[in-house]
């Protein structure tokens, strides 16, 4: 009987410890309590259901969230440096929850700290925004980036072609001394006209054959 009673004892001690690890990862941290640590899934799936209820609160520089930062639609965007956050504290709503981030989780943590003492609902998005733009879109060339085109080889024109252009070279003609020199005939002077020896020969006889044909009258 009393290992019986011992046995329902365990029994109910382990189902209250499960329902109460159920709890409190469906529950929201209350102020003043600890808080929990979430992944990005987590942080994602928070920031689309209750975009008006979360503040994305990055404590990074201002140099490294003006580089890149996490940009949900209609979501509350705060940057506030982990070293100013106990100065700043008027600046964010203790009525909303806050996911905090830096760029990877150590300084979110100690963010998430300083705010818990001061009675804020924290959520520490692990791994930081490295672990968010392995899965999702950043503001910067994360989510604007740009395939590399494939190279394409320059075309060389006539003036940025590395091989210099090479006007030709004329190289004069030179006659050789053996060659016989072409002779033009001198302006005014009259070419001899072919054939006018066999012309005279003609006229000669024609004249002799005259002669005789006279005498004989």
């Amino acid at each position: 009987m009393k290992k019986i009673i011992s046995g329902v004892f365990v029994l109910l001690l382990l189902l209250l410890s499960i329902s109460a690890v159920a709890y409190a990862e469906l529950t929201p941290p209350l102020p003043g309590t600890p808080t929990y640590d979430i992944s990005v899934e987590e942080a994602y799936k928070m920031l689309e259901e209750n975009a008006g209820e979360t503040i994305l609160l990055d404590v990074g520089t201002e140099g490294e969230y003006s580089a890149e930062h996490i940009n949900m639609p209609n979501v509350e965007l705060i940057n506030i440096p982990k070293d100013a956050l106990e100065s700043r504290l008027d600046e964010l709503d203790n009525s909303k929850s806050i996911i905090v981030y830096c760029k990877s989780d150590n300084r979110s943590s100690a963010a998430k700290d300083i705010l818990t003492q001061h009675d804020f609902i924290v959520y520490n998005m692990l791994g930081g925004i490295t672990a968010w733009k392995a899965k999702y879109d950043t503001s910067t060339t994360t989510a604007d980036a740009v395939t590399p085109s494939p190279a394409v080889s320059p075309v060389l024109t006539p003036a940025t072609a590395s091989t210099p252009v090479t006007s030709p070279v004329h190289t004069p003609t030179v006659v050789s001394s053996t060659t016989s020199p072409v002779t033009t005939p001198a302006h005014g002077v009259e070419k001899e006209v072919p054939g006018f020896e066999v012309i005279t020969a003609l006229a000669a006889i024609s004249l002799i054959a005259w002669r005789r044909v006279l005498r004989k009258q």
